[in-house]
């Protein structure tokens, strides 16, 4: 039959159906898979649909997937089997999953953030504190730093606080709440402050 067939009712096809030219379905017309009519395929008027009506998970078997936009010239997601997942916006790669984690391009905006392991930066790479970056802890590649930038003072606030070596195992200066405060000399106490005033050990 060569030409268009106009049909009122259903049509039941018990066999493979191969088609050589375009299914239109109209607004809201389903493609309907399964026997529940589970996975439904269909367009509104105003937006597309791929939907899971049933039980189990939609699932995407292949290789590799890409989500284009429209004009099908710019990627917003990729994604590879035994590979990343790359998330971008505006084409540029934001998020890309790794073998050990995630790369993050650009600034990290969160509510909150718990780590359950280090945080690692490089040289001259800072963690920055305050609305216009008062306080700064780096590492230049030669020398460590805590800098405050801002106004007010750098505060320590604790109960006991201590300075020790690079090998943690000797005190260089140590002060105590409601006590003294201690300054060595190799380890060992020269000068300490009491109630009364100073003690001077040598």
């Amino acid at each position: 039959f060569d030409g268009n067939v106009a049909m009122a009712g259903t049509l039941a096809v018990t066999g493979a159906t191969t088609l050589s030219a375009n299914l239109n379905l109209g607004d809201n017309n389903k493609a309907i898979f399964g026997a529940g009519g589970d996975l439904q395929i269909y367009h509104d008027g105003t937006h597309s649909y791929i939907k899971d009506t049933g039980t189990g998970n939609l699932r995407f078997g292949c290789n590799a997937i890409q989500i284009l936009n429209e004009d099908v010239n710019e990627t917003i997601l990729d994604a590879n089997q035994n590979g990343g997942v790359n998330l971008r916006y505006d084409n540029s790669v934001k998020i890309s999953t790794t073998s050990t984690g995630i790369d993050v391009t650009g600034v990290i905006t969160t509510d909150g953030m718990t780590t359950s392991a280090d945080i690692n930066f490089g040289d001259n790479d800072k963690a920055i504190f305050g609305a216009g970056g008062d306080l700064q802890i780096y590492h230049d590649g030669t020398h460590s730093y805590i800098k405050d930038t801002g106004t007010g003072n750098l505060r320590f606030g604790c109960n006991a606080i201590q300075i020790l070596n690079e090998d943690v195992n000797e005190t260089i200066l140590d002060a105590n709440q409601n006590g003294g405060v201690n300054l060595r000399y190799d380890n060992s106490v020269k000068i300490s402050t009491t109630s009364t005033g100073i003690d001077v050990t040598g």
